[in-house]
């Protein structure tokens, strides 16, 4: 686990121990759909993540408080979310590998 990430086993224990928690999906609304992490707020910012807009993540809301996990598919678009958020004053981080990670860890 490096810093500003989280492995998929301690994202799982975060959700079964119920934690201030917001898992934010940056991929785009339709992968969302075929599966994510189990209650994952869809905030389909992908493209603009790819594209280095620094402003990606402008327009989502998240609870005062609240720890935030961005997922993508391998890990290198929620890295720059978390970034992005942490930099708004967000306690947040990406999960490591993303859903490549969390789908063969369960």
């Amino acid at each position: 686990m490096s810093q500003g990430s989280i492995d998929a086993g301690t994202l799982r224990g975060m959700l079964g121990r119920d934690e201030s928690l917001v898992v934010v999906d940056v991929r785009k609304r339709e992968e969302h759909e075929r599966g994510s992490v189990p209650g994952a707020v869809s905030f389909d910012a992908y493209e603009k993540l790819s594209a280095g807009e620094e402003r990606a993540m402008e327009g989502l809301e998240v609870p005062e408080g609240a720890r935030v996990v961005t997922v993508c598919n391998r890990g290198r678009a929620a890295a720059a979310a978390a970034e992005q958020l942490r930099k708004r004053g967000h306690d947040a981080v990406h999960l490591e590998g993303g859903m490549d990670a969390w789908r063969s860890s369960s």
